[in-house]
């Protein structure tokens, strides 16, 4: 098993005074999030573990922000055409 990184939450918490609007991408076992400033630039995008503590990590120093979420059960996206 690989330790959780502190690299994301570190990341996210230097730029966590800006409006930003959050693209997260839930998986089963991973999350991809995108972190967008108020010009339509993007300021970080990395994947990160998904459970509750290391989502707290990453997101709990940031200021409230929009959140685009997108959720897809496994095999799912097969089902789509």
């Amino acid at each position: 098993m690989k330790k959780v990184s502190t690299r994301a939450a570190v990341q996210s918490r230097n730029i966590s005074q800006q409006k930003l609007t959050v693209g997260l991408d839930l998986g089963d076992r991973n999350c991809w999030y995108c972190l967008v400033d108020e010009a339509g630039q993007i300021q970080l995008e990395q994947r990160v573990r998904t459970n509750a503590k290391v989502l707290r990590e990453v997101f709990g120093a940031m200021a409230r922000s929009r959140i685009a979420l997108e959720i897809t059960r496994r095999g799912e996206e097969n089902l789509v055409q």
